[in-house]
């Protein structure tokens, strides 16, 4: 009588029925995962573009107005309209803030935007903030 496990490693070595769905059924989950690590970082990198964008946006559109009142309003407007085109956006803001002494020609100002989002894959909720300095350039003087 013949060992029972010498005949079946005979079979499987010379019996390959069954083995595409075998490394089908091995390499998918790792496929799959590859997939879904790829979608999650795309819409991670996209939608941190979308929030340099926004920031530069609401940036430059702020630091031409004549009264920082003009310029929060231009900046959200103009920068939340740049974070809506994201990919899964849940909530987009864009803030200013002052860097120096006022609302003057030669002072800086910084446009911080921030996008939440749920990621492509996972559907989990991530959250990007991005800054972007710019120097006033129209500043009406004060008498």
């Amino acid at each position: 009588m013949k060992n029972p496990m010498r005949r079946f490693a005979k079979a499987i070595a010379y019996d390959e029925r069954g083995s595409q769905i075998l490394e089908f059924i091995l390499v998918f989950p790792l496929v799959w995962l590859l997939i879904m690590f790829s979608f999650d970082q795309f819409s991670i990198l996209y939608n941190k573009q979308k929030a340099m964008a926004a920031a530069y946006e609401a940036g430059r559109i702020a630091s031409v107005q004549p009264n920082y009142g003009l310029a929060s309003y231009h900046a959200a407007v103009r920068g939340e309209a740049e974070l809506s085109q994201g990919i899964g956006v849940t909530d987009g803001t864009v803030r200013l803030q002052l860097e120096g002494r006022g609302w003057k020609k030669g002072n800086h100002l910084r446009a911080e935007a921030t996008v939440s989002f749920l990621l492509l894959a996972t559907g989990k909720p991530y959250e990007i903030t991005e800054s972007y300095y710019m120097m006033i350039e129209n500043a009406e003087a004060k008498k």
